[in-house]
């Protein structure tokens, strides 16, 4: 068993083709909050000048000029560092990449002289992921019987990140666990692997299904948000990273969250007899501050924020 691999090229709303691969990608988000995903974003010179050469060269750096890399946009946005006795990994993070300023602000952190060859690839790279994360939404809801002003309405209510990733050789040479398991807390999360393997997503039956790093290959995790806004009918994705070859490892992350101050809710079509409403309207920003202080004192920090209580039991909230 392995997850659902749909190739996306060249598939556009209404030509032939669409229904089809939409099917594939709502099934398999149903079942696993995950789909894997062909695509041409990123041709093999640009990965190359990422991956070979910008990366390897930013994360050289010393750790004051990575932590520059800071955000307004919230908790976990700028830089991440995680260096202790068990893991290695640490990471930087783009607000907006879609936006010229926003890669060039960026790249003038670390190369203050600027670097045009990591903006002239990372903006369309950027774009391109974006197209992909809308199509891969519009699918799954489209699937859901979810209706078109209500689908516009919900990518226009988005906000991206572009985050690099760095694993040192794990330090448990063992299992070669580098990053430990998870849900992602924001909308839906885009992939990309270099060459290293290390991607594994958790199966409904508690086995581990890896993700191999093709090329030309991007996988797509439904965040905590996603489950919320489709009334629980696709799970958040359980997710780690574990690197049995032993080597450092880089990636990158598109990551999809609601608009700052935001409210996110169940979209009206998923609400029917058969699925009453399971999660109440909520902020994106509260919930981070939530698992922050109090979420790994539940099992399931996301009923605990805003899940409907049922009726006769007590709020989990009081």
């Amino acid at each position: 068993m392995g997850i659902t691999k749909v190739d996306l090229r060249g598939v556009e709303p209404g030509l032939p083709g669409w229904q089809e691969a939409r099917a594939a990608v709502t099934a398999s988000l149903l079942a696993h909050g995950c789909i894997v995903i062909t695509y041409d974003a990123l041709g093999q010179e640009g990965r190359q000048a990422l991956f070979g050469r910008a990366l390897p060269e930013l994360f050289t750096l010393p750790l004051e000029t990575k932590q520059r890399n800071v955000s307004t946009m919230g908790k976990f946005r700028g830089y991440l560092g995680n260096k202790d006795a068990e893991v290695d990994n640490e990471s930087v993070s783009i607000d907006e990449p879609t936006d010229k300023g926003s890669i060039h602000g960026f790249a003038n952190l670390f190369w203050p002289e600027g670097n045009p060859e990591f903006c002239d690839i990372t903006l369309p790279f950027a774009k391109n992921l974006l197209k992909l994360e809308q199509t891969v939404h519009r699918m799954a809801m489209e699937g859901l019987g979810v209706q078109e002003e209500n689908i516009g309405s919900h990518l226009c209510s988005l906000t991206h990140t572009l985050r690099f990733w760095h694993y040192g050789a794990p330090k448990d040479t063992v299992n070669g666990l580098s990053l430990k398991m998870h849900r992602d807390f924001n909308m839906s999360t885009l992939i990309v692997q270099h060459e290293v393997e290390g991607l594994e997503v958790q199966a409904k039956d508690g086995s581990w299904l890896s993700i191999d790093p093709e090329p030309n290959t991007f996988t797509f995790l439904a965040g905590e948000l996603f489950t919320v806004v489709t009334n629980g009918r696709v799970p958040s994705c359980v997710h780690r990273v574990r690197m049995l070859s032993n080597r450092e490892r880089f990636s990158m992350v598109f990551g999809c969250w609601s608009t700052v101050g935001g409210v996110v809710s169940v979209m009206d079509e998923l609400v029917d007899v058969e699925h009453p409403l399971m999660y109440n309207p909520c902020r994106a920003d509260e919930y981070v501050e939530f698992l922050y202080w109090d979420g790994l004192k539940h099992d399931d920090p996301l009923k605990a924020f805003c899940g409907v209580v049922d009726k006769g039991s007590s709020s989990s909230m009081e």
